[in-house]
């Protein structure tokens, strides 16, 4: 809001320059005038929560609609869906351990606890929302813990519950109709991969200790309402719509021969993995200590690219992530894929084949007229 209010007038922008008091002063006033509820952030989270909460119900539900039908393909996606699942869970307690260790183990459990029963995002939301800050012991601020959670569930279940579903449904019997359950997971776990992206990128963005301490990156959001509306809308299109693009690439790869899902995602990651070692940029930033940062930026390294590939998330263009000319490289990348998996793989204008031209037609156009916003 000050933000927005500032940047109507140029002499305030004069004055703030010139006195560096004014801007912490009237944000401090305008949060007491509100009454410190901040209702856009608690909206925005509590709503990323119940998305997060509803994408995980689906995916439970497709993983047992898998297990109920008897027959060995079936089964493979069964296992698949409850290995992403189980993956995400061990994840996020892990970073769970890493943050609430010094304070101890009953915490750590304490803490578990909302993981194994699926409610930790609604947990981190109310965090955020409320604007509660690290206790001592602790080894990263709440929005960093809750990024974590939102970047683990996007590589843990988002990706691999599109990929799945994806499959089911390009594989499906002619005779077959597609399962409604399994169509309605796939649109949920796309948005819901779109929201939380956006989201991200908008909460760092828009932090305006952020926007002062690095000028150079943070700012794209714009600063009046409506606009910023539009970057938050187009940020999500964006990556709901490349998650569908580059899981349909993996997809069509995968059935032409598993072998180049290998080599398609292996290059490209081990090219950006030996330009980090290259620029000395491989350790990551997180004050973790010493034996876990090595184990966690290996994983982490891993994570991020991934995420980035496949959902194109505007704060990863960060130079302590990807970076931009990576970003836009993966972005372009993801792009040009899917109409080479699909000349690959064509076999004489089959239903697979038929399907994924109609999606690159529709999601396109979509992609960069949302980039262009």
């Amino acid at each position: 809001a000050i933000d927005e209010w500032s940047l109507q007038f140029p002499a305030l922008q004069e004055i703030e320059k010139e006195q560096s008091w004014l801007r912490p002063m009237l944000q401090v006033v305008g949060k007491n005038l509100i009454g410190e509820v901040r209702w856009g952030v608690k909206a925005r989270v509590g709503l990323g929560a119940a998305t997060s909460m509803i994408d995980l119900g689906t995916d439970i539900y497709v993983t047992h609609m898998f297990w109920s039908i008897k027959d060995n393909e079936h089964k493979g996606y069964f296992y698949a869906s409850l290995a992403s699942i189980l993956t995400s869970i061990g994840l996020q307690l892990m970073i769970v351990y890493i943050q609430n260790v010094r304070i101890g183990w009953k915490r750590v459990m304490r803490e578990a606890l909302p993981i194994l029963i699926g409610f930790k995002p609604a947990v981190d939301a109310y965090r955020v929302a409320n604007g509660l800050k690290e206790e001592a012991g602790h080894t990263f601020s709440t929005v960093v813990e809750m990024t974590a959670m939102k970047a683990i569930e996007m590589f843990a279940e988002a990706i691999p519950g599109v990929i799945i579903q994806l499959m089911a449904i390009m594989t499906v019997g002619k005779d077959k109709p597609v399962e409604t359950g399994a169509l309605v997971s796939l649109a949920v776990s796309a948005l819901s991969t779109g929201f939380i992206s956006a989201s991200i990128s908008y909460d760092w963005d828009t932090d305006p200790e952020k926007r002062q301490q690095v000028p150079s990156f943070y700012g794209y959001v714009p600063a009046k309402a409506s606009k910023r509306t539009a970057c938050f809308l187009a940020m999500l299109v964006i990556s709901g719509a490349m998650l569908i693009t580059r899981c349909t690439t993996i997809v069509l790869l995968a059935l032409l021969a598993p072998y180049w899902v290998i080599i398609y995602i292996g290059a490209d990651l081990g090219l950006y993995l030996l330009i980090k070692s290259l620029r000395n940029d491989l350790w990551y930033w997180i004050p973790a200590g010493t034996n876990t940062e090595i184990a966690l930026s290996a994983i982490i390294r891993v994570v991020v690219k991934i995420i980035t590939d496949f959902t194109s998330i505007m704060q990863f263009r960060h130079p302590n992530e990807v970076g931009g000319s990576y970003w836009m490289f993966g972005f372009v990348l993801t792009l040009a894929s899917l109409p080479v998996a699909i000349t690959l793989h064509e076999e004489g204008g089959n239903r697979v084949d038929k399907l994924a031209w109609q999606l690159f037609y529709v999601l396109l156009p979509i992609i960069i007229t949302a980039f262009i916003v």
